[in-house]
């Protein structure tokens, strides 16, 4: 590959060019969220299987402590975060947010604060949105689905090829595997037969 491919794409550039054009046929847009090859074809499935929480994620990578008893499954796709003026309690008079917000009932200091609450709006619409299950459970149902899928696709890949291999195909490809060009040509027999092959 090196010895023909390399001396070819120094002299014509063929590789970058063809390369160049099947990337721009996907409209890919530069910058941080710019999407994978493979994903732009295999997001839609994986959605409608399982999607992660990557903010949990994030709080993970970070070390957040808090995270660790959060669930990596994502069950909500719509939210939405408002700020709400709330009564709360604080542990002193110092801690209030100005003299005239604050009150004592007994031993308790209240206070009125904006508070972010979030607004669960839709739950998202992958397998495992409404399972009451961990995510070891989860990990250890998709590793078994995901091996399986596999395995089964291996086995009719292998099927095909043999399906694919009988009669008249199968006829003209022992004609051309078992055929030598007289002595100058001898060599295009091994370059035919991989043509054959990769056909």
């Amino acid at each position: 590959s090196v010895l023909v491919l390399l001396p070819l794409e120094v002299a014509t550039g063929v590789l970058y060019k063809l390369t160049k054009l099947m990337i721009e046929s996907f409209q890919i847009q530069s910058g941080e969220n710019a999407p994978d090859l493979l994903n732009v074809i295999t997001d839609p499935l994986t959605n409608s299987i399982i999607q992660l929480d990557k903010s949990v994620i994030n709080e993970i990578a970070t070390g957040d402590p808090a995270a660790r008893n959060k669930s990596l499954i994502k069950i909500w796709c719509k939210t939405e975060t408002t700020t709400v003026l709330k009564n709360v309690t604080v542990p002193g008079p110092e801690n209030c947010t100005s003299a005239a917000l604050c009150w004592v009932e007994g031993n308790v200091t209240w206070t009125t604060k904006n508070v972010s609450e979030t607004i669960y709006l839709e739950k998202c619409h992958h397998l495992f949105a409404s399972a009451k299950l961990s995510d070891l459970a989860v990990g250890l149902i998709l590793l078994a689905l995901s091996l399986l899928v596999l395995c089964t696709c291996l086995i009719l890949i292998v099927k095909l090829l043999n399906s694919m291999l009988k009669g008249q195909v199968a006829v003209v490809i022992k004609k051309i595997l078992n055929t030598d060009f007289p002595f100058p040509f001898s060599w295009v027999t091994g370059y035919l037969a991989i043509l054959v092959g990769a056909g």
